[in-house]
């Protein structure tokens, strides 16, 4: 199975301090509701990109295509049901989503390399919220997004993601997947600094990470 995870930058993913927070339980709900309008932005943007691929993707690969659409949809649709408060695009969010763009245009194999490693980063940091002796369990809508985005459908769906990205990566020099991984890492990191400031500006946390 595929594994860019040694990428430069992966490994800091998880330690991201808007996961620290979350892991002290020191998140407010209207934070969440917060970002998870901006995922909502992001997953319009992920089912374009999907549809791209799905048109150019061969034979054997549009049933997985196919469930990923669905599985968006699905997405989009837990998120309505949530009733978010309307908010605009973030400017980290609108330049996240100008890259999914992109690769629209971009050779299939860049699209399925990148859409891979974008579900693999955000289960990765998901997946370090589960808790530990040391924290807190998770609770309300925190516990809700972690149960939702860690079923097991959804690490099922990440896993063809990743048999597709194995097939594929032969196609593409190493230095362009390097590319695109890192550029999906930054765009990830940067999220999840948009999710701090979110916080910050909440009060969640405060003085709790000095210098950020």
């Amino acid at each position: 199975m595929i594994d860019l995870r040694g990428f430069r930058g992966w490994a800091t993913l998880t330690e991201q301090p808007f996961l620290n927070l979350l892991r002290q339980g020191m998140v407010s709900s209207l934070v969440f509701e917060r970002w998870l309008v901006q995922e909502q932005y992001l997953y319009e943007a992920l089912l374009g990109l999907q549809a791209s691929l799905l048109c150019r993707a061969p034979q054997q690969h549009r049933l997985i295509m196919v469930n990923a659409l669905l599985v968006t949809v699905e997405e989009l649709d837990w998120l309505a049901s949530l009733e978010l408060p309307p908010a605009s695009i973030h400017p980290l969010r609108m330049r996240y989503i100008h890259f999914i763009q992109s690769l629209e245009q971009a050779p299939y194999a860049m699209g399925i390399v990148a859409h891979w490693a974008r579900y693999r980063a955000f289960l990765d940091a998901l997946s370090s919220l589960q808790p530990n002796t040391a924290q807190a369990p998770l609770s309300g809508l925190a516990e809700e997004i972690a149960q939702h985005w860690m079923a097991p459908e959804a690490q099922a769906l990440i896993h063809d993601f990743g048999s597709l990205a194995l097939e594929v990566c032969e196609q593409l020099p190493l230095e362009e997947v390097d590319w695109v991984v890192g550029q999906v890492l930054q765009h990830e990191q940067l999220a999840w600094r948009m999710a701090l400031e979110f916080a910050l500006e909440d009060g969640s946390g405060r003085g709790s990470h000095p210098g950020v």
